[in-house]
C-alpha cells in the first residue's frame, strides 16, 4: 500500500469531501470502490470515532475529561436556538430486564404526540427540582439541570443491545444522576402513554439515556463552502460555524449542478447499515458519478474519509494508475493501525 504525505486540495474549483462513517467496518466492497482506493493518494487518517471525526471536520476538538457537547449542537439543528446553557441528551429508550442486566434498545416508532405527552408528564416532576426537559423530536430529547454536573457519559449508539450498567454516567456527580434516572424510570413505568403502547404490542419508552452533555463549543475554523447532510449533528455544527447547509440530494448530478466553487462536505450515514447492497448502492449513486465528474474536470478532486482508517484523495490523473493493487476495506484499516 502506498503512503503519501498530506496533500491539500487545489484552492479553486469544485471539490467534494465525502464522509462515510463506518465505511472500513464493512466486510466487502464493490470493485469500483476498491479501484478508487487503490488509485487515489493515501493520506494520514486516524481512529477517532464517528462523532469525534465530525466535530474535527468543523475544527472543534474534544476537551479532556468532558463529553463532546452533542446535545447542545443537535439542539441547534432541532430547535433553531443558540444559547450557552448546559444541555444533555435524554433520549427515550427501552430497557429489557434480564437476570442481572438491563439491555437497552432504541425506540424508533415513538410518535411526536407520544413524545410530547411523555415529556409533559416528566416535566411535572422534574420542574420541581429546577430541571427542564424538551422533546422537539421523538427520538431526541434534551434535559437542562439546574447546574452543570461533573459527569461523563457514553453515546447511545455504543450501548444499544448491551447491559447498561457499565455505561451509566461516571464522575463526582454520577450518583445523583443514577438516582434521577431511577425516578424517571418510575414515572415512565406508570405513564398512560406507555400503557397504551404496550396494549398495541409496541415497546414502551420506559427509560431515557443520558449522553453528550455540555455547552456549545467555540466555533472552529470550518473551511467548507457547503454542507450536504441529513444528520442533525452535522447540521448543528454547520450553523454554529456559519457554513451553509442543505439536505443530501437524491442524486450526485443534483449536487454537482447545485454546488458553488469551493470545498463541499457530503456526509452520508452508513454506520448503522451492514449489508453489501447498501455499499453497492452508495457506490453506484455517489462514488462512481463523483469520480466521473473528476475525470471530466467538473470536480478538481474527490476526498473520501471515514471515522477510522486512512483518507483518500482522488484527482483526474490518478485514473491511469492501473498497476496499483486493490485491497479489501479491512486491509486498509489494518494498514493504518
Amino acid at each position: 500500500m502506498q503512503n503519501h504525505p498530506a496533500i491539500d486540495s487545489p484552492p479553486t474549483g469544485k471539490q467534494v469531501t465525502l464522509y462515510i462513517p463506518g465505511l472500513f467496518a464493512k466486510v466487502s466492497a464493490p470493485q469500483a470502490l476498491r479501484r478508487l482506493l487503490a488509485r487515489a493518494d493515501q493520506l494520514p487518517g486516524g481512529d477517532e470515532g464517528a462523532t469525534e471525526r465530525l466535530f474535527a471536520l468543523f475544527g472543534i476538538l474534544p476537551e479532556a475529561g468532558h463529553d463532546l457537547p452533542v446535545a447542545a449542537v443537535t439542539r441547534v439543528a432541532d430547535m433553531g436556538v443558540i444559547d450557552r446553557d448546559w444541555w444533555i441528551r435524554a433520549d427515550p429508550v427501552y430497557l429489557e430486564p434480564g437476570r442481572d442486566s438491563l439491555i437497552l434498545s432504541a425506540v424508533h416508532d415513538l410518535t411526536q404526540e407520544e413524545s410530547g405527552r411523555l415529556a409533559a408528564e416528566l416535566n411535572e416532576s422534574l420542574s420541581q427540582d429546577g430541571w427542564l426537559l424538551k422533546a422537539p423530536r421523538p427520538q431526541r430529547w434534551y434535559l437542562k439541570p439546574p447546574a452543570a454536573p461533573r459527569i461523563t457519559t457514553t453515546p447511545l449508539e455504543a450501548v444499544v443491545g448491551r447491559d447498561v450498567h457499565p455505561y451509566l454516567p461516571k464522575g463526582p456527580g454520577s450518583k445523583a444522576w443514577h438516582t434521577h434516572l431511577n425516578e424517571i424510570q418510575i414515572l415512565l413505568h406508570t405513564s398512560p402513554v406507555n400503557a397504551a403502547r404496550e396494549a398495541r404490542g409496541l415497546l414502551p419508552a420506559n427509560s431515557v439515556w443520558f449522553w453528550g452533555g455540555g455547552r456549545l463549543p467555540q466555533a472552529g475554523n470550518a473551511r467548507w463552502a457547503q454542507l450536504w447532510s441529513n444528520e442533525p449533528l452535522a447540521q448543528g455544527l454547520a450553523r454554529l460555524t456559519g457554513v451553509s447547509s442543505r439536505p443530501v440530494p437524491q442524486t450526485a448530478p443534483e449536487l454537482l449542478n447545485a454546488t458553488v466553487s469551493g470545498e463541499q462536505l457530503l456526509v452520508l450515514a452508513l454506520s448503522t447499515q451492514t449489508d453489501s447492497d447498501t455499499l453497492q448502492t452508495l457506490t453506484d449513486n455517489w462514488l462512481s458519478p463523483l469520480c466521473a465528474a473528476v475525470h471530466k474536470g467538473t470536480l478538481t478532486s474527490l476526498k473520501l474519509i471515514s471515522d477510522n482508517g486512512p483518507q483518500f484523495l482522488y484527482r483526474k490523473e490518478h485514473r491511469w494508475r492501473f498497476w496499483r493493487r486493490q485491497h479489501t476495506l479491512a486491509a486498509w484499516h489494518e494498514a493504518q493501525a
